[in-house]
């Protein structure tokens, strides 16, 4: 039996990266999963990798910044399976600028994904979902502390580490756990693991990371599979960094 037999879990950005490992764990635990993403060829491979363990999923594009197509998901995942436990805000976006050439319109977009998209998915989700359920808001190292040119992705990434804290507060009285994952550099194409990789980059990141290891999108399904099924986890924020913000260093590590 796995740990989420019987169990309908929502896992948002879904078709590369963190959010693609999580979604093929969870199957792979027992759930029926609904991945979200905006890229429809990309989201194939997601399916092929679950079918082919006999899992079950659905695919849905989807915007997380609109508010009517997060009706729409939830009411095709109830339709389609009969139920919700879990939801995994992973779906993000990221890039770094100086904050005085960062356009208002720079920082709009990166709250609209980061911040809205989370907030809506458990305003709608909420409701909807059976009480013990779960959700997990992908959050980041950068939700804690701070990064040069980066003042719009932590703006947003802060935000999502305290309204989790919030939203839990909540539902409490539901028995919902809903928990907050911090990653640290985790090795997808968003930030440098393309076809080839950056070999450079990614040696940079090693030295600066007191396990001396870049972080892997399994390590990040992992950890949030056991928020998925935590008993006394709620309001909480769990680092999965490698030792970076322990050692509070960022970067002086590598030279």
């Amino acid at each position: 039996m796995g740990k989420l037999d019987q169990k309908v879990a929502i896992v948002t950005g879904a078709t590369s990266g963190i959010g693609r490992e999580t979604a093929i764990l969870l199957s792979r635990e027992g759930a029926s999963v609904v991945f979200t993403g905006r890229n429809k060829d990309a989201a194939e491979e997601t399916s092929d990798l679950i079918s082919k363990e006999g899992g079950k999923c659905l695919f849905i594009q989807h915007d997380v910044a609109d508010e009517n197509n997060w009706i729409e998901v939830i009411k095709t995942t109830k339709d389609h399976f009969g139920s919700l436990d879990i939801l995994v805000n992973n779906a993000g976006q990221f890039f770094l600028k100086p904050i005085m050439e960062t356009s208002l319109e720079d920082f709009n977009q990166i709250c609209s994904v980061n911040i809205d998209g989370a907030w809506l998915g458990m305003k709608h989700c909420l409701p909807e979902m059976n009480d013990g359920g779960a959700i997990v808001n992908v959050s980041s190292l950068m939700g804690q502390m701070g990064l040069p040119d980066a003042s719009g992705y932590c703006a947003s990434k802060g935000a999502v580490t305290s309204m989790t804290k919030a939203a839990a507060l909540e539902v409490a009285d539901r028995n919902i756990k809903i928990n907050a994952l911090h990653p640290g550099v985790i090795w997808t194409p968003m930030v440098g693991a393309g076809s080839e990789g950056d070999n450079d980059l990614k040696s940079f990141f090693q030295l600066e990371t007191p396990l001396r290891e870049v972080g892997l999108p399994k390590n990040m399904a992992d950890a949030i599979l056991f928020l998925c099924t935590t008993e006394y986890l709620t309001g909480s924020d769990l680092n999965v960094d490698g030792g970076r913000f322990a050692d509070g260093a960022m970067g002086s590590n590598a030279s």
